[in-house]
């Protein structure tokens, strides 16, 4: 009977545990996607391709150890990038060879920001919204990350 009580006890602290314990999604819902949608009003799938579009555009224009260190502080970065919308490659890497027919280079700021526009468009929200995205952003890696880590975020992401 010992046993059976012993047993029992450790399979509802398994249960209870694996409820309790948080998954990076619902981590990542807890905090910077359930920030957007409640200040801003967009959708939680606005709010995870919004912020993930952000993220991917700051990777590509991060030095490689700058964006380690976002990651590191901010782990759910990567994550997010999963649910930016796959339509804004294709688009920004055009922009981006048209830039650098102009005589600019490829990935330039004209291509990024036009991909980065280009997400925000096939989520179904105009650049007014990238630009209530941004602050809230910079905030939760602040908040989440350190100041160091939300200039490193904006260096990236200053066009």
């Amino acid at each position: 009977m010992k046993n059976f009580i012993s047993g029992l006890s450790i399979a509802a602290l398994l249960f209870f545990s694996l409820i309790l314990m948080p998954t990076s999604a619902s981590a990542i819902d807890m905090g910077l996607v359930s920030t957007l949608v409640n200040k801003l009003g967009v959708s939680k799938s606005q709010a995870q391709g919004g912020s993930g579009a952000i993220f991917k555009t700051a990777e590509k224009r991060m030095d490689k150890d700058d964006y380690r260190e976002l990651k590191k502080e901010v782990p759910e970065v990567e994550t997010l990038q999963k649910f930016a919308p796959k339509t804004a490659d294709s688009k920004s890497s055009m922009l981006g060879s048209a830039a650098s027919a102009l005589g600019g280079k490829t990935g330039s700021s004209v291509g990024d920001a036009a991909g980065l526009l280009s997400s925000f468009d096939a989520l179904g929200m105009d650049k007014d919204m990238l630009n209530k995205f941004t602050p809230v952003i910079y905030d939760y890696v602040k908040k989440n990350g350190s100041e160091m880590a939300m200039g490193l975020l904006q260096k990236a992401l200053a066009f």
